[in-house]
């Protein structure tokens, strides 16, 4: 009887400490807040703005190389 309690203690101790340590790896997933949202928004248009603006500088300088 006391074999059994005591291979169940060890049992539910490395089931605990298996969950801790995935959680300190890779931690669970939390929602942004509606600002982390709003920042997200905010860096991907001013990705987009850039990406459009080099793209298009890019092209720019290729028909100018081009007519000379």
């Amino acid at each position: 009887m006391g074999t059994s309690f005591l291979l169940l203690l060890v049992l539910i101790t490395s089931i605990l400490a298996t969950k801790y340590v995935s959680n300190k790896i890779d931690p669970p997933y939390v929602a942004p807040t509606e600002e982390q949202q709003q920042e997200l928004a905010r860096k991907a248009k001013a990705a987009a703005a850039a990406f459009a603006f080099l793209s298009a500088n890019g092209r720019d300088s290729k028909i100018d190389s081009e007519a000379k």
